[in-house]
């Protein structure tokens, strides 16, 4: 059995999210960003991983009809490898099922070649890149779809 807990983003998490965020990311999203994570519940899915009371990781993702687009997931780098970027990524992706999502697509920089890996561990397969993607470093992204079912 796994020490940690899913649950749903709540307000209060928001300066400890912040905190993971700033230190996984080189352009990491602002207060305001998750906070419209939290308004828009109706297509917006965000989870948080808590382990002893702390927030350990988290994943967001929108819902557009039968798509969900991955927006970010983040592990504290102290608790990375160790089974918790996957249970957030089988957790969005059984929320997306229970919303009718047929397919999942996502951004990922094309040299995170761990992001990458963990994807294609959970079924998630290369299906293009966007060049220039990232405006902090013009690097590309390649594009990742996983299909339900595959």
């Amino acid at each position: 059995m796994n020490p940690w807990t899913l649950r749903d983003l709540e307000r209060n998490d928001i300066p400890r999210i912040l905190e993971i965020e700033r230190v996984s990311f080189l352009t990491p999203w602002t207060e305001e960003m998750f906070r419209t994570q939290l308004r828009f519940r109706d297509r917006a899915v965000t989870l948080v991983l808590v382990e002893d009371g702390v927030i350990t990781g988290y994943t967001a993702a929108w819902i557009a009809a039968d798509e969900m687009h991955l927006l970010s997931i983040a592990v504290s780098p102290a608790e990375r490898r160790a089974g918790r970027g996957s249970a957030l990524l089988e957790a969005l992706l059984e929320r997306g099922k229970a919303r009718g999502c047929e397919r999942t697509l996502l951004e990922v920089r094309e040299t995170n070649e761990g992001a990458r890996r963990l994807y294609r561990l959970h079924g998630f397969r290369e299906i293009g890149k966007r060049r220039g993607y990232y405006a902090d470093t013009g690097e590309d992204a390649v594009i990742m779809e996983h299909r339900r079912g595959e």
